[in-house]
């Protein structure tokens, strides 16, 4: 790859890890807070922990990596590396949502429409999730997702 430097590598890189963090963040945070509301709507008490907090927002940038690792390339392997995020966080908030179904099953009749709303809710945050990363990621990039100028040529004496 003509103007690949080292540093550029290790910039490009650490723009990554910088996005899946604040992808975490961001993407990890808002379902904590949707957990926390459909635990409230289906009448049952929210006792969530900081420890588990911390674990959410851990898995969420991890599964940020493909979608932040791929922020710089091109259009087509973006959108792929948005894919593979979408898939891993869907697939780990669906399974997850399954395990608390039966309490969501027994909500009162009256709350269905807001737990509803809500899970959709999760659904927008996976589609956003590998957007976030990205966008972080090629923000903390700068300049080092723009191939490196040519150096001029030597003027003719």
């Amino acid at each position: 790859m003509a103007g690949m430097t080292g540093r550029r590598v290790v910039r490009l890189l650490a723009a990554a890890v910088g996005g899946a963090v604040v992808a975490g963040v961001v993407g990890g945070g808002a379902a904590r807070l949707l957990m926390s509301l459909i635990t409230i709507a289906a009448a049952e008490e929210s006792t969530f922990t900081l420890g588990g907090t911390l674990g959410v927002l851990m898995v969420f940038a991890v599964l940020a990596a493909p979608a932040a690792l791929t922020a710089t390339a091109p259009a087509v392997v973006r959108v792929g590396g948005r894919w593979v995020t979408a898939a891993l966080t869907g697939f780990g908030v669906a399974s997850t949502g399954f395990s608390d179904g039966a309490a969501i099953i027994l909500a009162p009749d009256s709350r269905m429409t807001l737990i509803a709303v809500l899970v959709v809710g999760f659904g927008v945050v996976v589609a956003a999730h590998g957007q976030i990363a990205q966008y972080a990621s090629r923000r903390l990039a700068g300049d080092a997702t723009r191939p490196a100028a040519a150096a001029p040529e030597p003027a003719l004496a």
